[in-house]
């Protein structure tokens, strides 16, 4: 669980390095830093129009609208609205994204970023991807394996043990085969 302090933090940043097309943006935003209770319930997310209650900043770089909110499917846009929406459901979960350059380089937003329910991250990644990731994992195993190898062929040799070192040398080629094969 992120810390409302982490929230808090990130929320500042934003306000002072972000800029938006529209100054109410800047009013939401610092209504969720000054209010602890409701800071509380502000998950940053990612595809938060995708959740029951959701709310986007994107700023001036972006063609779409620089606010936008979506309680159980119904978009909002206008700011009076949205504020109202914050302040009188304050106990339900907000999901809050924000739409910047270079989002991913930022390390303050990846410290807040948490996994959206409603769109995880993982339900987007193709069987292509999750093979590849598989196979390096496998690679990256067997190479550990092979060092571990190496170092017991190298006590077998300081120790003078011919046996050990006849058996330890023969996997490890078989481990190489495996690894060529792949």
């Amino acid at each position: 669980m992120i810390e409302v302090a982490e929230k808090r933090e990130f929320l500042v940043w934003l306000i002072n390095n972000v800029s938006f097309q529209r100054r109410e943006v800047i009013w939401i935003l610092n209504y969720l830093i000054n209010h602890e209770a409701i800071l509380r319930n502000v998950h940053i997310v990612e595809g938060a129009l995708n959740t029951k209650r959701g709310i986007v900043f994107r700023d001036i770089t972006q063609r779409e609208d620089s606010m936008v909110l979506t309680v159980e499917g119904q978009q909002f846009t206008n700011s009076d609205q949205i504020f109202h929406e914050i302040r009188l459901h304050w106990q339900q979960p907000l999901y809050l994204e924000c739409v910047f350059p270079n989002s991913w380089q930022n390390a303050q937003y990846l410290l807040v970023l948490e996994d959206n329910p409603e769109n995880s991250w993982n339900d987007t990644v193709s069987e292509e991807i999750v093979l590849e990731v598989e196979n390096y994992l496998k690679r990256q195993e067997k190479e550990a394996q092979a060092d571990l190898l190496k170092k017991q062929i190298d006590l077998a040799l300081e120790d003078g043990d011919k046996e050990s070192f006849l058996i330890l040398s023969d996997e490890l080629n078989r481990l190489k085969l495996a690894l060529f094969d792949k």
